[in-house]
């Protein structure tokens, strides 16, 4: 018997839960096509699941960047393509210090001991443009009277928290609003508001106990894909920005409708049919939230793509560990390939972005943040061991990102696409 059980905090994954080894050069390329009989229910749905599911991918490259597949480029005057570049060496400041009162004490790496500061000397440098440092003063002004909203998993409440700090070296925020699933900061002098939505899938869930484990999980979601979440989409009229991102929630175990019927479930639901995998059902809700946003929304979107993570010697609960103190450089020798469930959840990100902006009357209201790449590039960037622990908690943390650190580069291809558009 299922009984019903609220969703504990997404601070880290469940005990079990794998989402797939990133950095083994022994990764196997797992069968990418759902069986017929799938295939057979999800078009009884109108859904084309074979869509979602580039042809050719293979786990072995021979450059990081080809895994990648290229957006249709931005179309104001003078866009670049943001994501191709490099890390390069950098002295300036940080954009705020461990003393911000509004970081995340798990991502507050230097506050909890870190103290190996090279990983916070670097800066992206774009192969055909460049981009400037964020300037909290600038984004604020052009910001002024607006409100902005973070739409996603913990990854998002870690941007939310970085510009939050970031803004806060220019006026203190007043907290409006602070609960786990939503947080609201206002800047006063600007009348400007940033709300973060916890949303980790995107569309309408509910999350049940079951009797019986797989994989070390217990929790069972159930995802409507084609239901945007109430929970942000009963505010999103009000905003004028949005920025939405989802990805490694839909490891764990999960089954999925569409139109309130029940079409499958990924390798972890305990179906012994109907398999569909996790990066088939992104797909879906990516479509379905963007044709919502797309339709509904009058504001400017921004999708935010899947980062990287770096366990190494093991995943989550089992020893994993990310102890590199610099990023991944091409005059050291071969950058290792970008993993493969992220490039596979990045081309669908990119391909469903692409169709959802061919759509639209005014297409310079949906952009691409997409930061796999430059992620992938940053396996010191990461708190590590370098986070409050709870009994519970896994033993390093290789996911999120230290505050300050790599995530702050978010921030700065948020301000450079708005100042291109407002």
């Amino acid at each position: 018997m299922l009984l019903l059980r609220r969703m504990n905090k997404e601070g880290s994954p469940p005990h079990g839960i794998r989402f797939p080894s990133t950095h083994s050069s022994h990764a196997k390329l797992s069968c990418v096509l759902a069986p017929f009989v799938t295939i057979l229910v999800l078009a009884s749905n109108g859904c084309w699941l074979f869509l979602f599911f580039p042809h050719h991918l293979s786990p072995s490259i021979e450059s990081p960047t080809d895994a990648l597949r290229e957006a249709s480029p931005d179309l104001y005057a003078g866009a670049c393509q943001l994501w191709r570049g490099e890390w390069v060496p950098d002295q300036g400041p940080s954009p705020y210090t461990k003393t911000c009162p509004y970081l995340g004490a798990s991502e507050n790496c230097l506050q909890n001991g870190r103290s190996d500061t090279g990983y916070l000397h670097w800066r992206w440098k774009p192969a055909d443009c460049e981009l400037s440092r964020f300037d909290a003063g600038r984004f604020l002004t052009l910001l002024r009277t607006k409100k902005l909203m973070l739409i996603g998993d913990s990854l998002a409440r870690n941007q939310m928290q970085a510009l939050v700090c970031t803004l806060a070296q220019v006026e203190d925020p007043i907290h409006a609003h602070d609960e786990f699933r939503e947080q609201t900061w206002r800047f006063s002098s600007y009348d400007f508001t940033v709300t973060f939505i916890f949303s980790p899938f995107l569309v309408n869930y509910t999350v049940e106990a079951s009797n019986d484990t797989i994989a070390g999980q217990t929790d069972l979601y159930k995802l409507h894909l084609d239901i945007p979440e109430w929970r942000w989409v009963r505010q999103l009229a009000a905003y004028d920005v949005a920025i939405i991102s989802t990805g490694y929630w839909y490891h764990r175990r999960c089954l999925y409708y569409v139109s309130n019927s029940l079409i499958g479930g990924n390798s972890n639901s305990g179906l012994s049919s109907k398999i569909i995998k996790s990066h088939a059902a992104l797909g879906i809700t990516l479509r379905s939230a963007l044709k919502y946003i797309t339709t509904k929304f009058e504001g400017i979107t921004m999708l935010r793509t899947v980062t990287v993570d770096h366990f190494e010697n093991g995943e989550w609960f089992a020893g994993g560990s990310c102890n590199q103190t610099g990023p991944y450089l091409s005059g050291d020798g071969v950058v290792p390939p970008v993993p493969w469930m992220n490039q596979m959840i990045n081309r669908i990100q990119t391909k469903e972005f692409d169709r959802a902006r061919a759509s639209m009357q005014d297409p310079m209201k949906l952009h691409l943040l997409n930061v796999t790449y430059s992620m992938h590039l940053r396996p010191d960037g990461h708190p590590g061991r370098y986070r409050i622990m709870t009994p519970d908690s896994p033993s390093n943390d290789c996911l999120h990102w230290c505050e300050p650190g790599p995530v702050d580069l978010w921030n700065q291809f948020v301000l450079h696409t708005l100042e291109h558009i407002l």
